[in-house]
Formats: C-alpha cells, structure tokens, sequence
C-alpha cells in the first residue's frame, strides 16, 4: 500500500469513530507505529485531522459532543497536571471532598494521594480504582448506572447516594463556562450528577484548562453565581480573569 493511500484508509477510519489510536492503526494497516506517527503528523499538517497523544481526532467537534474517557485523559495533559497542583493547595487535612467523573478530576485524585485523612466521594470508576491502594484517603463511590463511554456512575441511584453526603468542596470540570451561561457540560446524565454534588457541597470550584474558558456546552449544571473558584491553567490573561472576579469568583 502506498502512504498516501494508506493516510485516506486512517482518514476513513476516523469518519467511522471519534478517534484513533496509533497503535490500532499499525495492526490494522500492517505497518510500524513510527510510520503511522508520521502518517499522522502529515494529516495533521494538512488540518484534516487533530493529533492528540496517543493517536488523533477529527479537527473539528462540536464542544457539545462528548469524547471518550480515554480520548479526553490524554488531552491537555500539561495544562490538567498543573490544575491539579493548584487545586491541591485548597484541600485541608479532615476534607471531605466530592470528585466528579472528568479527566481533570483523575489527575487531581493522583495528587490527592499524597494527603492524609481527606474522604472522597465520587461517580468515577477511575478515581476509585486510583485511590483503591492509598490508606490515607477514605473513598466513597455513588454506585448507580455505569456509562461506559465516561466510566462514570450516574442515574437515580447516582444522585439518591449523593444525598447522604455533605462535602466541604466539590471539584467538578466542565465543556465550556462563561460569565453569561456559568458552567456546562455536554451529558444530561452527568450534569445531574454534578448539580446533586453542588446541593452538598459548601463551596464549588471548577476546574478547566484555558479550552473550556468563554466557552459553551449543552446545557448548564451551574450558574455563573454558585461557583467560587475556577482553577485553571497559565494560558489565561489577565482581563479574562478579572472579568470572572468581577462576579465574586475567585480565578487561579
């Protein structure tokens, strides 16, 4: 097979899915994971497709399409690590703390591993098998329906174990937040979830990479006035931040 003919079969593949993966890509065509790299790279130079670690997404998806758990973990991974450092800072020995099932979140529950006596409650299949080992961390999972798409527990049973629970903070990511509509997501299910969080939680704090700044998914699971703190990453300037400080939000 020549490579150009072998870039329109991975560009085929991806109309079929919402991403590639290099290494199925290499089985599939039969060729090295280096050679699919490059093959990869040339598609993303000619914008008609999105490299991300690991493989590549189509170049445009519409902020109210949710992605794969998977697909999400490996973007921004930079940004989201960074997040997770700053949001540390706000965890106190004795938290209880309410973790939703984003990307951000896992990367946050891999630092919260390093404190003592803090409780997480959580929808997410991945932040428990992270905490699974960790002696220090009491974990909580809400059970209900599994999503397979974000490994996530959501449902009537998600949201009627959330109702046991206060938290001091609740951390939750998000598709878009913005002045006019607060903050959004792009699952009904999973915004359920977050909107039980945030009636037991005694301070709500999103955490989004610069991407999810002025930005807007489906629908809202937060007004621009329940939120009091956004953490993000250094790619934001300052009148941006001050635009959200100016509503009472505390922006990091």
């Amino acid at each position: 097979m020549l490579a150009e003919e072998r870039r329109q079969e991975i560009l085929k593949t991806l109309k079929e899915k919402e991403s590639v993966h290099v290494a199925e890509l290499s089985k599939i065509l039969s060729v090295t994971e280096e050679t699919i790299r490059r093959d990869l790279d040339i598609l993303d130079e000619r914008k008609l497709l999105k490299r991300i670690h690991g493989g590549a997404i189509p170049v445009k998806i519409s902020n109210k399409t949710e992605l794969s758990f998977d697909i999400r973990r490996n973007k921004n991974i930079e940004e989201k690590e960074r997040i997770a450092i700053k949001s540390l800072k706000l965890i106190d020995e004795g938290d209880t703390i309410f973790l939703d099932a984003s990307s951000t979140s896992l990367f946050l529950a891999r630092e919260i591993k390093n404190l003592n006596n803090v409780t997480v409650i959580t929808n997410s299949v991945r932040i428990v098998f992270e905490l699974s080992n960790t002696n220090s961390i009491t974990v909580i999972s809400t059970g209900g329906m599994l999503r397979s798409n974000s490994l996530s527990f959501v449902g009537p049973l998600a949201n009627a174990g959330l109702k046991k629970y206060f938290a001091d903070k609740l951390f939750a990511s998000c598709k878009g937040i913005s002045l006019e509509y607060g903050a959004t997501d792009s699952s009904e299910l999973e915004i359920e979830v977050k909107n039980s969080m945030i009636k037991q939680a005694k301070r709500v704090i999103i955490i989004a990479d610069h991407t999810k700044i002025n930005e807007t998914g489906l629908t809202q699971f937060a007004p621009i006035e329940e939120i009091d703190t956004i953490i993000s990453d250094d790619q934001i300037n300052r009148s941006t931040k001050e635009e959200f400080e100016t509503k009472g939000i505390t922006f990091l």
